[in-house]
């Protein structure tokens, strides 16, 4: 399945209504997942008791995550989107509340907690970009998920300034950043209860000429789309979750100019998707992938040649921006070369993979940066990278005869 090239495809006015409301909610629900990335590390390296758990809350959340994607994949077959949608985000609140009063009476194992739960509901609000998939046509889909994305982006935007502008309004720092944001997800849950989404997605029978689960995974294109955005989600998690803890703890940079740092990236890791789906419309995933790649891979060149704040500030720039065009074009990449029906049944299995690759990764972040230091963080982050450029080849090789990975 290949995107068009030219048209614009014409939504009707419920599915325009629909992906409206999911792009908002969206956004809404992100706030929480992004306040996480903000002061997390910061928050545990204060509350740990030891320094190497200072990560915990991180690897919580994106535990959170990954024991959530295919169970709410589950539920979405089984009950439909709106409804497990909606209650995510009410299970989303109250885990932003929990970590606020975790905070406030210095609860490490609470404060972890409400990680867990707020990546709970991150993982629901993952399977938005694949409900866009199946409410806008095919030729749309890689510029519907940008436009998920850019919602993200304004929460980005506005998420680490409610951080600072909030840290004191509660007696313990931090505890009131956490404590505005139950509003945010509530009304998320409000938006998405009355979207016009349907009923549960239709999954029949199978035929029985219908290719079985493990015939959709050993495809070469499905392979590439999950390898690449479980790496770049990987190194992301790996470097991101690294960084605040090399800045502040160990070069005693301050809060605002390590919290300027990580907006900074948050920003690299949606502004570009104003023209991401674009790009992938006109130049092709395979393009889009290298790209992604190679960026991430300069991204680590630039960190290991010194640490000021500039080589943080463009490191996590082109971190950003690599992982944005990995995990668009490999969201793409997934669409194109799986049918709707196959598509519901790998978007769980793809979620698990790339989520427990950000599990990994940001646990190993914390042990590998207080044993070994800052340049052997992102010399495994290179080393990881190497993982796509394998399956790139691969892919790009068997593409011309299968017909299966677009150029």
């Amino acid at each position: 399945m290949h995107e068009g090239t030219h048209a614009t495809p014409a939504l009707t006015r419920q599915q325009l209504l629909a992906a409206f409301g999911l792009i908002v909610a969206g956004a809404l629900n992100s706030t929480g997942q992004i306040m996480l990335v903000t002061l997390s590390a910061l928050i545990g390296a204060a509350m740990s008791p030891t320094p190497e758990l200072a990560t915990l809350p991180v690897t919580t959340g994106v535990l959170g995550l990954a024991l959530a994607s295919l169970p709410a994949a589950a539920l979405i077959r089984r009950f439909g989107r709106r409804p497990v949608f909606a209650l995510s985000s009410l299970w989303g609140a109250a885990g932003v509340a929990l970590a606020s009063i975790s905070i406030h009476v210095h609860s490490f194992a609470g404060f972890s907690l409400g990680c867990f739960i707020m990546g709970n509901n991150a993982a629901v609000v993952a399977q938005y970009r694949f409900a866009l998939a199946d409410i806008v046509p095919p030729s749309f889909v890689s510029r519907a998920v940008s436009y998920l994305m850019l919602g993200v982006l304004a929460a980005a935007l506005v998420t680490p300034w409610v951080a600072l502008r909030y840290q004191h309004l509660l007696p313990v720092e931090f505890s009131g950043s956490f404590a505005v944001l139950p509003v945010a997800l509530i009304a998320a849950a409000v938006i998405v209860a009355l979207l016009p989404m349907g009923g549960a997605p239709a999954v029949g029978r199978e035929s029985p000429t219908a290719p079985t689960l493990g015939q959709i995974l050993s495809r070469p294109g499905v392979q590439l789309a999950m390898l690449s955005a479980a790496v770049g989600y990987g190194v992301m998690s790996l470097i991101m979750t690294a960084t605040p803890i090399s800045m502040h703890v160990m070069d005693h940079y301050s809060v605002e100019v390590t919290a300027d740092v990580i907006r900074v990236h948050l920003l690299a890791m949606f502004a570009p998707s104003l023209v991401t789906g674009w790009l992938i419309t006109r130049l092709g995933v395979s393009r889009m992938l290298w790209t992604g790649m190679l960026l991430e891979v300069v991204c680590v060149a630039i960190a290991v040649s010194g640490q000021e704040v500039w080589h943080y500030r463009f490191a996590m720039i082109a971190l950003g921006i690599g992982w944005n065009l990995l995990f668009l074009g490999g969201t793409t990449l997934l669409a194109q070369v799986c049918h709707k029906d196959e598509l519901l049944r790998v978007q769980g299995i793809n979620d698990f993979v790339m989520f427990t690759a950000m599990v990994v990764t940001s646990l190993f972040a914390g042990v590998l940066i207080e044993i070994s230091g800052w340049m052997w963080v992102n010399l495994i982050g290179l080393a990881l990278l190497m993982l796509i450029v394998i399956s790139l080849i691969r892919g790009n090789r068997l593409s011309r005869a299968a017909g299966q990975v677009p150029e």
